[in-house]
């Protein structure tokens, strides 16, 4: 966060507002995290405060990262290295392939209000993702109806490990959620899309 405040308008080319937007959020979830966590005051409603304004500040800080991060130029090494950006570059030789394959996704409930979305390699089955690809971009809608075409799923997360989650607010419960996916690279390609899955949110 410290370098999107130092660089961001500077360098990365977010404009002022995109980089208060962000801090706000950052300063608003510090604590609700912090209390979650602290021993004298986690308790199911701290864990419920923080979990729902989660819902919103992990779609913030996705945004940032897909418009100004991934694959800017005007970043420096150190710097993509100090916000955990890395890119794969095959060894020069054989460079690493973009993705072709489609994703196996299996969305199933952790705590309340949470999805926890696996992700296995289609050419091997098993877990993991293919050589050179940095994560699972995931584009859902929640509530009915189901999207009719891909443009209406206009959420959306980047799933870096297998087993990560996604968290919803309270008043969301019952609604079903509506996903596609496909892998993605640090080096902005992408693979083809799944068909549609659903998964209530419970």
């Amino acid at each position: 966060m410290s370098l999107i405040i130092l660089r961001g308008v500077s360098t990365y080319g977010m404009k002022i507002t995109d980089v208060d937007d962000i801090v706000a959020h950052r300063t608003k979830w510090t604590p609700l995290d912090a209390a979650a966590k602290a021993p004298m005051t986690k308790c199911m409603a701290t864990t419920t405060a923080r979990d729902e304004y989660q819902a919103i500040y992990t779609p913030a800080l996705t945004l940032v990262f897909d418009t100004f991060l991934v694959n800017n130029p005007n970043i420096s090494a150190a710097d993509k290295k100090a916000m955990g950006i890395h890119e794969y570059k095959g060894n020069g030789k054989n460079p690493l392939p973009d993705p072709t394959t489609v994703p196996i996704v299996e969305i199933s409930y952790g705590a309340p209000l949470q999805h926890v979305v696996k992700f296995r390699n289609s050419d091997t089955n098993r877990v993991g993702k293919p050589n050179g690809v940095g994560f699972l971009e995931v584009s859902y809608k929640i509530g009915d109806p189901a999207p009719e075409e891909l443009s209406d799923a206009n959420l959306h997360e980047n799933i870096q490990i297998s087993g990560q989650t996604i968290t919803y607010l309270l008043s969301q419960r019952g609604k079903m959620v509506y996903f596609f996916a496909r892998w993605g690279t640090r080096r902005g390609k992408y693979g083809p899309w799944t068909l549609m899955f659903s998964a209530i949110i419970a």
